[in-house]
């Protein structure tokens, strides 16, 4: 008994909270506006989360929806939506040319500086890669250079300083040795790699 009055009223919950919510679909003309929801944002270099058409879900105690539009070459428009009782909203909105130079310089300007931080971005991503390389270079080194370590500890404690054998060690020892030095410099110049392209991320992004 219990169980099915459990079921009950999680069925009850479902169709109430289904009964509370509306939905509303915006469209615009010409389509691919990006709309703000809320108060106007102060800038419009940060992309909005939503293009038209879209649709969002509404509570029933919302009965005004505030929208922002942008879209380049049309005047950018906030308006009040009023929310009717149909589940269903629907609201169709038609955007105005602009025709203000001083406007669509503006957007432009808008336009570039988020292609400066698409840039930047990219630019931060690519210098990922290096820094991953030079790390792996600069552990090769330190192995080489503990390898040539060891040759060096064998050519001090060998007997016999001269010889074939002897001399394969002092070649072992010198090769381990610019082995090292070689990865260094590399990791140095894949360092180098990455701190320039972060370097030129930060003019971009910012």
């Amino acid at each position: 008994m219990k169980k099915w009055l459990i079921l009950f009223s999680l069925l009850c919950v479902e169709i109430f909270a289904e009964d509370s919510l509306r939905t509303l679909k915006i469209s615009t003309w010409p389509a691919d506006a990006e709309i703000y929801l809320g108060e106007r944002p102060k800038s419009f270099v940060p992309k909005a989360e939503m293009k038209s058409p879209d649709s969002l879900i509404v509570s029933a105690s919302d009965s005004t929806v505030r929208a922002t539009f942008f879209k380049p070459g049309y005047a950018d428009t906030t308006i009040n939506i009023h929310l009717q009782f149909p589940k269903k909203n629907f609201v169709w909105i038609e955007l105005q040319k602009e025709t203000d130079l001083d406007r669509l310089e503006w957007q432009e300007s808008i336009l570039s500086k988020r292609e400066g931080k698409r840039i930047g971005k990219i630019l931060f991503a690519a210098g990922i890669a290096p820094l991953a390389i030079s790390g792996t270079f600069l552990g090769i080194s330190e192995w080489q250079f503990s390898r040539a370590e060891d040759a060096r500890k064998k050519i001090e404690n060998s007997v016999i300083r001269e010889g074939e054998n002897f001399n394969r060690l002092q070649e072992n020892f010198e090769d381990k040795k610019q082995s090292g030095k070689n990865f260094r410099t590399a990791a140095f110049v894949s360092a180098g790699i990455c701190a320039l392209l972060w370097a030129t991320s930060a003019v971009f992004y910012f």
